[in-house]
């Protein structure tokens, strides 16, 4: 074999070898690609499904129902096309879609949904923080309308102030019960001034004499006890940083220095 072929075959060899190196990189990016995709689309799916399994049937306004049902529904679709193997995704994309079907079909405004334990209180707490998380990341990316994501905002806000009013009753009915009926009292006149100072006027008037009428009796409770003490640091504590919950939903600039699933 001459000088001249094996420096040709020399050179077919180390162009197939760089051939070879391109295309094995090109895939295993492609393929490092994907997982990441996938990772990112299997977080987002179960963070939805946290956030439709977590609120109770009905809490939720019908806007933001549709608003998670149709980001999920997304999801879903995107990870049947990068896995059709998997049957789960499909499965979820019909359950889902059926349920989003189920609430187009709702009119008018449903009745206000009480939370009636205070895990249920911390358990919804959560899921609103994820979907006002969603929201802005979504207005952010200028994938949703800023006077759209203010709306659902809005709402998201009015939900913490009847979450955080739902966890003062819970407890004074417990302290009620305990017969702290101070205690109680004052849970009672702390859901009160929040819905009138933090509530749209008028939306919650039923819900204010509804609470209104509980003190009274209790004013006689708490004339009858001797030697009644006042709350304990503890118990002002507590109160505070409930009164507080509503408002964190406003401070957004380190709430949303976190990435998350959407991100």
């Amino acid at each position: 074999m001459s000088s001249i072929q094996v420096i040709s075959t020399i050179i077919v060899l180390l162009a197939g070898l760089v051939c070879y190196a391109f295309i094995s990189q090109t895939l295993r990016i492609k393929k490092e690609q994907r997982e990441r995709l996938m990772a990112m689309l299997k977080r987002r799916n179960n963070t939805f499904k946290f956030m439709l399994n977590g609120f109770p049937k009905g809490f939720l306004p019908k806007e933001l129902t549709l608003l998670v049902q149709r980001s999920l529904i997304e999801t879903c679709e995107q990870l049947t096309k990068l896995d059709s193997s998997n049957p789960t995704y499909q499965q979820d994309l019909q359950i889902v879609s059926g349920q989003m079907t189920e609430t187009q079909r709702q009119s008018g405004p449903q009745p206000q949904k009480r939370l009636d334990n205070q895990q249920q209180v911390k358990e919804v707490k959560m899921c609103l923080e994820e979907l006002y998380r969603f929201i802005h990341n979504q207005q952010q990316k200028n994938l949703l309308p800023k006077n759209q994501a203010d709306a659902f905002s809005a709402q998201i806000k009015q939900l913490v102030l009847q979450i955080t009013v739902d966890s003062y009753v819970l407890r004074g009915v417990a302290s009620q019960q305990s017969e702290k009926y101070k205690l109680a009292y004052h849970y009672y006149d702390l859901a009160i001034k929040l819905l009138v100072r933090e509530g749209k006027a008028g939306a919650h008037d039923e819900r204010i004499a509804e609470l209104k009428a509980l003190l009274p009796p209790l004013a006689v409770k708490m004339a009858e006890e001797e030697g009644t003490t006042n709350l304990s640091e503890q118990e002002m504590a507590e109160q505070t940083e409930m009164d507080s919950e509503w408002d964190k939903f406003g401070e957004k600039e380190d709430f949303w220095k976190k990435k998350h699933a959407y991100d």
